[in-house]
Parts: C-alpha cells; sequence; structure tokens
C-alpha cells in the first residue's frame, strides 16, 4: 500500500492522458468549458494524491502544532535497477509541479477558448508534458532524465502550435512551435553528446553510482569529462530559459497564447530547474571548471534579462515581451543559487523559485486581467489596426505596457494587489521576495570570498529591477488622456479567478515575509 502510495498521483495523470484522447475521438462536440473542467479535475486529484505525505511535510516545519505528526514510513525507494528514484525530495517537486500546472490551467480558462475542437488536444498535450515533469522528478539516471525532457519538449512543441489560426491574430504560433522545436533539438544534442563524454568516462550515467565514486574518491580526472559535464548542463539551460538559450523566450512568447506563456513561465521553467538541480546535486562534484562556467551564465542571463526588462518598460513595450524578459532575469536568481553546486545554496535556490513562482503568478493574473479587458471592452476609435477577412472587420489593438495607465483610478484595489506583486518581484522589505534574495545572497556568501563577485551582478541586476518595476507601478497612477475604455463593464472590480489568485498571491507574499522559515525547513529536512 505504502508503495502504490508514490504512484497515486501518476496513475491519475495517466488515466487523464488516456480520457482526454479518447474524448477527442469519441465527443468532439463537447465545448471548451467541459475540456477545461475535466483538466481542472484531474489536476485537482493529483494535488490530492499527495494527501498521505501532507504530514510528513508539516512535521518538516518544526512547528510545535505539528510535532505529534507520524512520518511517512518507507519515505525512499528505488525501481528499475536505479533508474526511478523515490525520494522526500522528489515527491516534494511533483507536488510543486502539479500545483503550478492547476494554477496556470485555472488562469488559462479565458484564453483558450477559441481552440473548440483542438481543445483536446490542448488537454491531453497539457497533461502529457505534466507526465514528462513527472519522469524529471523520479529520474535516478541521465538516460531517465533526459527522455522525460524529450517528452516534455514534444509537448510544448505542439501545445505552442496548436493556437495556429489564420483568421486569428496568434497565427504567428505556428512560427513559434517551429523556433522551439529547432532550439530544443539543438539543445538535445549538445546534452546528448555532453553524456556520451560522461558514459565514457565514468562507465555509468546512474546517480547513485556516480555518487559512490564521489564518495570512494574514484573519480577520473580527464578533460572530456569536464566538457561533457559542461554541454550537458549547458543544455539543460534551454529548458529553463536562460543564457545561453534564452532568446527563445521572447521568440516564442510573441507568437504563442498567454495560456501557453504562463505555463512555460511557471511549469516547464520548474522542471527545467528541477532537473538542472537534481543534476547539479550528483554531478557537481567533478570540479570547479563546471561551478565557473555555471556562475558565468548565471550572471549574464540577470543582466541580460534585466537589461532587456528595462528596455521594453522605458519603450512601453508589448507585454509578452515584459512577462518573458522579467521570467528571464527572475530565473537567473534561482539559477545563480543552483550554480554554486552547494547544499546551502541548492537549499536557497528552491526558496527562491518558490517565491518566485507565487510572484510570477500574480504578476500573470494582473496582466491577463488587463489583456482581457482590452479584448472586450477596446473601443472602436482605441484600436490601433484592423484586419479585414472574408468582408468582415476583425477588431485588434496593441497590448502594451501603456495599456496599464490609468488603472489606480478605475480600480484602487486591483493596483494595490497588483502593487505588491511588482514590489516582491523588486524585492523590497515586507515582501516575501525580500525573504527570498536575502536568504539567496547570504547562503552564497558562504561559498567563499569569491563569491562577493557574482552577487555585484546580482545586486546591479536588483537596482535594475527596482526601476522597471517601479516604472509599471508609476504607469498605474499615470492619469491617460482617456479612461473610456475600462469605464463600462470593467472585469477589474468583478470576482473571477483572475482576481482571486491575484489576492491570495498578494496575501501569501505579505505574510510570507513573516513566517518564511517553516518553509526553509521543510525544504532543509528534504535535501
Amino acid at each position: 500500500m505504502n508503495t502504490f502510495s508514490y504512484f497515486i498521483s501518476d496513475f491519475i495523470l495517466i488515466t487523464g492522458i488516456l480520457l482526454a484522447v479518447f474524448s477527442g475521438f469519441q465527443f468532439k462536440n463537447l465545448t471548451p468549458k467541459w475540456h477545461l473542467r475535466f483538466l481542472n479535475t484531474i489536476l485537482v486529484l493529483m494535488l490530492l494524491g499527495f494527501i498521505p505525505f501532507v504530514s510528513s511535510f508539516l512535521k518538516s516545519t518544526n512547528l510545535d502544532i505539528f510535532s505529534n505528526f507520524p512520518p511517512f514510513a518507507d519515505y525512499s525507494l528505488s525501481f528499475l535497477s536505479g533508474s526511478i528514484n523515490i525520494t522526500p525530495l522528489n515527491i516534494f517537486f511533483k507536488f510543486l509541479i502539479t500545483f503550478t500546472a492547476l494554477i496556470a490551467s485555472l488562469l488559462s480558462f479565458g484564453f483558450v477558448k477559441k481552440l473548440n475542437r483542438k481543445i483536446s488536444n490542448f488537454t491531453s498535450l497539457y497533461l502529457l508534458s505534466i507526465l514528462g515533469g513527472y519522469g524529471v522528478c523520479v529520474s535516478g539516471d541521465l538516460i531517465t532524465m533526459i527522455l522525460s525532457i524529450e517528452i516534455l519538449s514534444v509537448s510544448i512543441c505542439f501545445l505552442i502550435s496548436s493556437f495556429y489560426n489564420k483568421k486569428d491574430k496568434e497565427k504567428n504560433s505556428l512560427e513559434a512551435g517551429l523556433k522551439y522545436f529547432i532550439i530544443s533539438g539543438v539543445a538535445t544534442a549538445f546534452m546528448l553528446f555532453g553524456i556520451s563524454y560522461i558514459y565514457i568516462n565514468l562507465g555509468s550515467l546512474n546517480f547513485s553510482d556516480i555518487n559512490t565514486m564521489m564518495i570512494n574518491k574514484i573519480l577520473p580526472v580527464s578533460p572530456l569529462l569536464n566538457i561533457g559535464e559542461i554541454l550537458f548542463f549547458l543544455a539543460l539551460t534551454f529548458k529553463i530559459g536562460v543564457f545561453p538559450f534564452y532568446i527563445w523566450v521572447l521568440d516564442v512568447f510573441k507568437g504563442s497564447n498567454y495560456s501557453i506563456g504562463i505555463f512555460i513561465t511557471s511549469t516547464v521553467e520548474t522542471i527545467g530547474m528541477i532537473a538542472l538541480i537534481k543534476a547539479a546535486c550528483t554531478l557537481g562534484c567533478f570540479g570547479s571548471i563546471l561551478n565557473f562556467a555555471l556562475i558565468l551564465c548565471a550572471c549574464i542571463t540577470l543582466i541580460a534579462g534585466s537589461l532587456m526588462a528595462l528596455r521594453i518598460v522605458k519603450k512601453e513595450g508589448d507585454i509578452k515581451d515584459f512577462l518573458s524578459s522579467a521570467s528571464v532575469a527572475n530565473l537567473g536568481y534561482v539559477f545563480l543559487g543552483a550554480a554554486f553546486l552547494t547544499k546551502n545554496s541548492i537549499m536557497a535556490s528552491i526558496f527562491c523559485l518558490i517565491v518566485y513562482l507565487i510572484s510570477n503568478f500574480g504578476l500573470w493574473a494582473g496582466f491577463m486581467l488587463v489583456v482581457r479587458n482590452l479584448r472586450k471592452y477596446t473601443l472602436k476609435n482605441e484600436v490601433s489596426k484592423y484586419e479585414t477577412e472574408y468582408g468582415a472587420k476583425k477588431l485588434y489593438v496593441d497590448e502594451n505596457l501603456g495599456a496599464i495607465k490609468g488603472l489606480a483610478y478605475i480600480s484602487p484595489s486591483f493596483t494595490t494587489l497588483f502593487t505588491i506583486c511588482l514590489l516582491s518581484l523588486a524585492g523590497l522589505p515586507f515582501m516575501a521576495g525580500f525573504n527570498a534574495k536575502f536568504y539567496l545572497f547570504s547562503n552564497i556568501l558562504k561559498s567563499g570570498i569569491f563569491s562577493v563577485y557574482p552577487l555585484l551582478f546580482a545586486g546591479f541586476a536588483s537596482v535594475l529591477a527596482i526601476y522597471f518595476y517601479f516604472k509599471i507601478i508609476y504607469f498605474m497612477f499615470q492619469k491617460p488622456e482617456n479612461l473610456k475604455v475600462y469605464k463600462k463593464k470593467t472585469l477589474f472590480n468583478k470576482a473571477n479567478i483572475y482576481v482571486f489568485i491575484l489576492s491570495m498571491t498578494a496575501f501569501i507574499l505579505i505574510t510570507g515575509f513573516f513566517f518564511s522559515k517553516p518553509v526553509i525547513n521543510v525544504i532543509n529536512n528534504l535535501i
């Protein structure tokens, strides 16, 4: 029974995939609403599959109220000759992936209704990509990890392309899917090339075997081994969207739907960070060359992402461009913690990832609500361009950052909640984002005196982040020439899923500033 408990969510996930594919063939007249309800139901059931482990997680907080909770028995198991490993950290990662996928699915409800008959493809591919993430979490060797990553990559490629429509503004989604497919193929080639060198020098790709070699101090010293590990980790950076494979984030977001964008910046990038952390815990013992290469990539990511976000904000550019560049900049901090390859830095990296995900959901919920208002209530004289097809005019609007001007005059409550999320991402006090950055920087400093230099880059990126996030706040309080676009039937002051998630995010970010210690204790006990 204990063994079955580890795979409850996996069985529910596989069943959901099969039902989604079956419904696509047998029930072609089902509306997108029913498919999305089915998707959310499956994700909720998958979350319920982690109930046997909740007591262990709560006990790990070291709070007195949970001290009498019994821990889950036989918490670590291995299957298929070590190819699949079950550990407390792997279970926590699976829970994190499921939770982020559920929130992303709820926020996507208003942006996938137009898929109609393609909605069954969206549901099955969405669940299939989560299955690839589960495989990354439980992988015990490099082969299992790469196969799981490829399942994820192929699913994301078709998810992006599924929104292609000649009559729609998002007709560039096919081009975006093709770009993702090509760059993903290049990254996979680098990854396979790297693990071939690792296998030649070590004779094994199993994580436990490599750890045994490290403990017994029988790791060979070879330039080819260093080249192999660097190639492997650089290929993993593609999944995270950081340097050197970070340009695809901006290119793909331009042609993809908002529902795909939030799924990539939350679930997909979380899976990429999990793969990086799992590999770093094993392969990080090879020497300082890998350490230097990863830290360099993290520093370039921080500066490049922050400068791109700054340029887009100053030009009042496209909302998608800002969201993509901001995700690159924010994940640079998480990447920097993992790049130092120490227990303390990796623990801080995981905590920083959790805080980033919470803040990111608030950021996307706010901007998606803005976009929905723009698309639904923009007046004819404020539309920037038209497109005529089949004798009918299609109405489009520029979805740029200037659209948020004047929101403080329309909805003070929305402005307050959105400002809290922006301040947390900027890393200011009394927000969980401040705790995340402070905890990350303090643990990185424990790595040695040379860690000061990467932190200088991180500090500069933080200053840039404060500037462009405050610029967005300034936009909301800047009175525009015409407020008619928001005055009638506005969604900002109505109860909906975007307002609810934004409210919960703001509440968690404020309370997280005062109650971060229990979460850190859980992560420490898991690692």
